[in-house]
């Protein structure tokens, strides 16, 4: 098999995601609750978890609504406390994977082009490449609504691949969520490897398309694959 174009996703798979939003949410909690919020822990945090799972990552007032899910007044310094601890820790834990930066440069060396083909808003996504100092190492970035899509739909995977001058069958998509990566990487034609870990590790796959060509556990055996 000869792969000449990599393909990847950004959350869990080119860094832990899953453990930076779970623990910015904890701290805002914590101080969220020292600033005077009259709930124990495990029931913010459960709360937050539930407004984030309904309004969505990209939404702007999750401890807006928060509060008043919990019965309380909206308080600014309370909401202030929140914002400042969750910003915090996110940007301390948004690092690469060990291994993230060298398999990139590794691939690269042997000539092959890399991406990023993601879903989400386009200037947090952006942000993140940027942030973990990664933006330089792609040959290109395409985020799903800079094209006009709301998902890694086809049209996405055929943008990056016209101009990556590659084709899906030499091709291969590197990501975490077998129903929101995978399956559209498989339908536009591409190899799929699936990640296994982050918030998605446990997830089975419910449909033949998410069924990933092969499984790793860290991006370096990405070259077993293509040995």
């Amino acid at each position: 098999m000869i792969v000449k174009c990599f393909l990847f996703g950004i959350d869990d798979t080119l860094y832990d995601a899953s453990l930076q939003k779970y623990l910015a949410r904890m701290n805002a909690v914590r101080a969220m609750i020292e600033a005077g919020l009259p709930v124990d822990p495990e029931t913010a945090f459960n709360t937050l978890k539930a407004v984030v799972a309904e309004y969505g990552e990209d939404y702007d007032k999750h401890f807006d609504r928060m509060l008043e899910r919990l019965g309380l007044r909206v308080s600014s310094r309370i909401i202030a406390a929140a914002v400042a601890a969750y910003h915090d820790t996110k940007f301390a834990y948004l690092r690469p994977h060990p291994e993230t930066v060298p398999t990139l440069i590794r691939l690269r060396e042997q000539g092959c082009k890399i991406g990023v083909v993601s879903a989400g808003n386009p200037v947090k996504q952006w942000e993140k490449l940027i942030r973990l100092g990664l933006q330089h190492l792609f040959h290109h970035v395409v985020i799903a609504k800079e094209v006009g899509c709301e998902t890694l739909e086809r049209r996405v995977f055929e943008e990056a691949l016209k101009t990556l001058n590659s084709t899906p069958e030499e091709s291969l998509f590197v990501g975490c969520s077998p129903s929101e990566e995978l399956a559209h990487a498989k339908t536009a034609g591409l190899l799929t490897v699936r990640v296994k870990r982050g918030a998605h590790r446990s997830e089975k796959p419910k449909a033949p398309e998410e069924i990933p060509d092969y499984e790793v556990s860290t991006l370096v055996e990405l070259f077993n694959i293509t040995k």
